[in-house]
């Protein structure tokens, strides 16, 4: 794969460089891995109030760094060549922890990487810890009562999203050059949108699932962050062996669907004001934008996802918990749990004895008759519009204050749940099993990041990757440092 290398347009700090910028620069000689650790380290130490990581390995990585790199062929068309990658602390790594953001599984250190980290760790890359998220990834907003909250890469004073909060606020803030997130409901392009990078939920079942702490095994995916398009598919790449690069599509061989009457409602005067910026640039380069009549799609999504998530945790998490003998029960995790969030939600909805559990039968009409319908409704649009994707607002609001409310956050300056602001859009695509890329879409007047999603139909990720290229280059949004 030819990587971009221009030595002119390369940021002073190296810690600044994107993935592709730094393994270009790697294969060129300008630099060597030990500097890219010493830069990621020293941004690292600078930047630790934000709490990105639960464990980190910066103490002394060269020479475990320098291992990696061996270990990958250095002229390989997808070598990581020891560059720094954070991985979100559900997912296994030989050698750290894995809390699932929760007290209970603090002692749990798995023996072996989960299948999408051995083959990131076989390309040569360097993982320099385990990132902060929402306790058990069940919420939105990286709130975390027992290892700390994560806060946005932007303005520390806001919310980083969630629940792969630590694993976006890390590769924002030049402390990793890709991290590896999971997403059930928007847990990767959440916090991707607020902290101004990119996020990819690949096509579940396109990355291996094992090693990692499920959530709805249903919905549950592994997925790549990074602050380029280009660096997210390198990523993709390398965990998939895909072997033909992506390149850019052209713009007037691009359709996409939008759904105004469910996606682009009721949003953030600021978020909407982006958004038709943005669509009037895409529409300016030649991207042909296809308006969709989806009424159903709001109710046919509730139905599904409430229903499949409640119903999987417990049996999920039971299961995992016997299977890489954790020593615990769910009983154990559940009287553990740090987050009166958390708690709520499983003694309130998701316990076998919590008053609200979904019934079987509401269960089974979720998988056997919405789901399908869902599925159905999206895959007809792109079918009879024959498009490449449908664009959205990733959110419908800009990240929160840390110090409101719990749960709660603003639009246009009233309190609205956090779920709903930042659930109601990815909601769908992972409701039907689509792949959903974000990127970001601009800054608000005060700074805020702002994301732009594309979601595809199932197992068209590469294709998503290359109509994300060109958008990524249509929009231009600048870079801007944290």
């Amino acid at each position: 794969m030819l990587l971009p290398f221009r030595a002119a347009a390369l940021p002073a700090d190296v810690a600044d460089f994107t993935l592709t910028q730094a393994i270009a620069a790697l294969r060129r000689r300008a630099i060597r891995v030990h500097e890219l650790l010493d830069a990621t380290r020293a941004r690292h130490a600078r930047c630790s109030h934000f709490g990105a990581f639960i464990s980190s390995a910066y103490e002394s990585p060269v020479d475990q760094a320098a291992q990696c790199a061996k270990t990958a062929h250095a002229l390989a068309p997808m070598s990581l060549q020891g560059v720094p990658i954070a991985v979100k602390d559900n997912v296994h790594v030989a050698g750290f922890s894995n809390t699932a953001g929760t007290p209970a599984l603090s002692g749990f250190r798995p023996a072996r990487d989960a299948t999408v980290i051995r083959r990131l760790r076989e390309a040569g890359a360097f993982f320099v810890g385990k990132t902060n998220m929402h306790e058990l990834s069940l919420g939105v907003t990286s709130h975390n009562a027992y290892f700390g909250d994560v806060r946005n890469a932007r303005d520390p004073a806001r919310l980083a999203g969630g629940s792969s909060g630590g694993s976006a606020v890390a590769v924002a803030l030049g402390l990793a050059y890709g991290a590896i997130g999971t997403d059930t409901a928007g847990s990767i392009r959440i916090p991707a949108a607020l902290n101004g990078i990119v996020g990819l939920r690949p096509t579940v079942g396109r990355y291996p699932g094992d090693g990692i702490a499920p959530v709805s095994p249903t919905r549950d995916t592994p997925g790549p962050m990074a602050r380029t398009v280009a660096d997210v598919a390198l990523l993709d790449q390398v965990i998939t062996g895909t072997q033909r690069p992506a390149m850019a599509a052209r713009p007037e061989c691009i359709r996409l669907g939008m759904a105004p009457r469910f996606f682009f409602e009721g949003l953030d005067a600021q978020v909407h004001e982006l958004m038709q910026h943005a669509l009037r640039r895409l529409e300016d380069s030649g991207v042909c934008l296809i308006e969709l009549r989806m009424p159903e799609l709001g109710q046919l999504s509730d139905t599904t996802g409430t229903a499949i998530g409640f119903a999987e945790f417990w049996p999920a998490m039971e299961r995992y918990l016997r299977t890489h003998g954790t020593g615990l029960s769910m009983e154990d995790l559940a009287r553990h749990t740090a987050g009166d969030d958390v708690r709520a939600l499983i003694e309130n909805f998701i316990a076998p004895s919590s008053p609200h559990r979904v019934s079987p039968d509401l269960y089974e009409a979720a998988i056997r008759t919405h789901r399908p319908a869902l599925r159905r409704l999206f895959l007809e649009q792109f079918c009879q519009h024959k498009l490449d994707g449908i664009i959205l607002p990733t959110t419908i609001t800009v990240a929160g204050q840390l110090g409101a409310m719990a749960g709660i956050v603003a639009l246009n300056d009233q309190p609205i749940s956090a779920n709903y602001a930042y659930l109601r859009n990815t909601l769908p695509a992972s409701n039907a099993g689509l792949p959903g890329l974000t990127l970001p879409a601009g800054y608000t007047e005060q700074g805020q990041a702002v994301g732009i999603e594309i979601d595809g139909p199932p197992h068209g990720d590469r294709r998503l990757l290359e109509i994300g290229l060109t958008l990524e280059a249509i929009l231009s949004v600048a870079a801007r440092r944290p």
